[in-house]
């Protein structure tokens, strides 16, 4: 349970039933819980306390229901850092929309399970509050795959992260990143207090109102509104969109105001995708982004700077 790693999150097991219809949350306000014994778990979410609260004494929860919440409803989701006694252990406020098998002896958990989508959002969205401890950092992820063949793939990762004092409600958003063209069947959303080895008891994570978000389309009227721009200011990165009438050859161009081009890129033929430009390293100021489609150039001036 001490060595966690972010993306070995989403090494998952799935079963999936069929659906119609947008992708579902399940209980995203975290207005319902499940109680089972001396412990309670948000309904459609999986979390250590059953396993935490089994060791006598020493037992704990570290998700909880909370009436600090966000908007309409009376609850969110209290995730919460905590020391265990005996095994000595630090242990994250972890959830899951899967099945999570933790071993306290051995100190290492196994995810299954998720739930069913249909489609492809674009980012995970929410409402949150962070107070760490001694350099804490929390992370909201989502990974979405589909089985075939017996065979699991990963069609999408995304995550939201931070290290920041966040006293008030506050909108996250996760971008996902796409590695296949192929539709997903499975979704699975993992939240934690603590996202790194190194944990400081004390650390809280509250998490209210979660949604899943769709990229707009092209609109007729307005070509330039076929194109999305996202600024992922946690990865240094700008997420580009493209929803056109037709298919045309594309390009790309980063320029600072001296007229330099940091970035370029020829992605081809397309009418809808998408480009990643990372930015990493560059020196905070005013940017133009130059995009080729058909001929006809869209321009975006953006202000970048490091998180």
């Amino acid at each position: 349970m001490t060595k966690v790693y972010l993306w070995l999150t989403f090494f998952l097991v799935f079963s999936v039933t069929g659906l119609k219809g947008q992708s579902v949350i399940p209980n995203s306000g975290f207005e319902d819980w499940t109680s089972s014994g001396n412990y309670s778990n948000p309904t459609g979410w999986d979390t250590p306390n059953e396993e935490l609260m089994s060791i006598p004494f020493f037992g704990f929860q570290v998700v909880t229901k909370s009436t600090d919440h966000q908007g309409t409803g009376s609850y969110s989701a209290k995730l919460e850092t905590k020391h265990l006694t005996l095994p000595p252990l630090d242990i994250p406020g972890f959830m899951t929309c899967g099945k999570l098998t933790v071993d306290i002896a051995a100190g290492t958990y196994i995810l299954s399970g998720g739930v069913p989508v249909v489609d492809k959002p674009t980012h995970l969205k929410g409402f949150y509050k962070y107070s760490p401890k001694g350099g804490d950092s929390c992370v909201v992820g989502i990974g979405l795959t589909r089985t075939s063949g017996g065979v699991q793939d990963t069609i999408g990762l995304g995550y939201f992260s931070t290290k920041d004092t966040v006293a008030d409600w506050t909108p996250f958003s996760a971008w996902i990143d796409y590695l296949s063209s192929e539709m997903p069947d499975t979704m699975n959303i993992i939240a934690m207090s603590t996202a790194q080895e190194v944990m400081t008891p004390g650390t809280v994570l509250w998490l209210d109102n979660l949604y899943l978000d769709y990229t707009v389309g092209y609109n007729a009227n307005d070509p330039a509104a076929g194109i999305r721009i996202y600024n992922d200011r946690e990865t240094s990165r700008l997420m580009i969109f493209f929803g056109f009438p037709e298919s045309e050859k594309v390009s790309l161009k980063l320029i600072n105001m001296r007229g330099q081009s940091l970035f370029s890129e020829n992605p081809g033929q397309l009418r809808d995708g998408r480009s990643v430009i990372s930015y990493a390293g560059f020196p905070a100021g005013i940017f133009l982004l130059e995009i080729l489609h058909g001929g006809k150039v869209y321009t975006k001036k953006l202000f970048l700077n490091q998180p």
